[in-house]
């Protein structure tokens, strides 16, 4: 009995250490930023206790309204652009190709570099004098030349085929993984069964590899919620507010005005929207993944 005693005195010292940091760093945060979102606040005063009037203005502001759109809109298209698109390339680096392990490698490239480094680099090339530009010039398309970031019609759709480009190759490495995870078993048993093209794709490899349509989606749909880094970098939400996100509405609503309590109270309704979303997505492919 002792040494039982002596064994649950021995964990619970290793156990408080990490318990400490857990309720120091994330327990203490959610609940005070729970309390914070009642109150107004500039960040360095007394909070001053105000009820439901910071939700009560968020559902009647525009630019939070507009701003929600924005990001939803990134969500649908980021998903029905890049996942479509991670997985064509997963196919075509799947096949025995001699550059295949180079292919995969220019293809990640884009993942490994910093987000505000893509942001700049893409910011230079898209200026009205600027490569691109330059570029649809030489080869006689000056019909099209355009600012593409400083248009409203053109902006936010340019900042989602920056983000498919820059996350096409991480989807591609997880439809990799599904994708050499099946058996070759069960591809020669299709071969026998002369299930060839659309129809062994359908009914064998996309049903096996739903586990990474999960991930996959999922970890884009997150990211498009949270979209910030390129808005900022790139237009910081404008022209105007087209490409206003919520993530960098939020921001704004805190370090720049120095409404905390609004920025707070945005947040928590921002998560719980991120839950809901997400939450939906992971019923409807879980229900579509299979075992072998």
């Amino acid at each position: 009995m002792k040494t039982r005693h002596r064994s649950y005195l021995h964990a619970i010292t290793f156990i408080i250490p990490s318990l400490l940091i857990f309720l120091t760093f994330v327990y203490y945060p959610f609940i005070s930023s729970l309390y914070y979102s009642f109150t107004q606040w500039d960040g360095i005063n007394k909070p001053v206790f105000i009820g439901l009037d910071n939700y009560r203005n968020l559902f009647h502001d525009r630019l939070v309204i507009h701003a929600a759109l924005n990001t939803l809109y990134i969500v649908l298209f980021c998903s029905l652009i890049n996942n479509p698109l991670s997985l064509f390339l997963a196919l075509m680096l799947h096949k025995p190709l001699k550059l295949k392990g180079f292919l995969r490698s220019v293809f990640y490239i884009p993942v490994v570099i910093s987000m505000v480094v893509v942001s700049v680099v893409w910011g230079n090339l898209l200026q009205y004098e600027g490569v691109i530009n330059a570029l649809l010039e030489k080869i006689g398309l000056a019909s099209v030349v355009h600012d593409w970031l400083g248009d409203t019609s053109t902006s936010l759709i340019t900042i989602i085929l920056i983000n498919v480009w820059y996350a096409t190759g991480y989807g591609a490495v997880i439809y990799l993984a599904g994708l050499e995870s099946i058996p070759t078993e069960i591809f020669e048993a299709a071969r026998i069964d002369r299930a060839e093209g659309w129809s062994k794709f359908r009914y064998i490899t996309l049903p096996l590899i739903m586990p990474s349509v999960t991930i996959c989606t999922f970890l884009g749909m997150v990211g498009s919620l949270k979209f910030f880094d390129l808005p900022y970098v790139l237009t910081n939400g404008g022209p105007g507010d087209s490409t206003s996100t919520l993530a960098l509405v939020i921001y704004n609503f805190a370090f720049k005005n120095s409404t905390f309590g609004y920025a707070t109270a945005a947040g928590i309704l921002f998560m719980i929207l991120v839950l809901i979303i997400t939450t939906l997505q992971l019923r409807f492919t879980r229900k579509r993944e299979v075992e072998y």
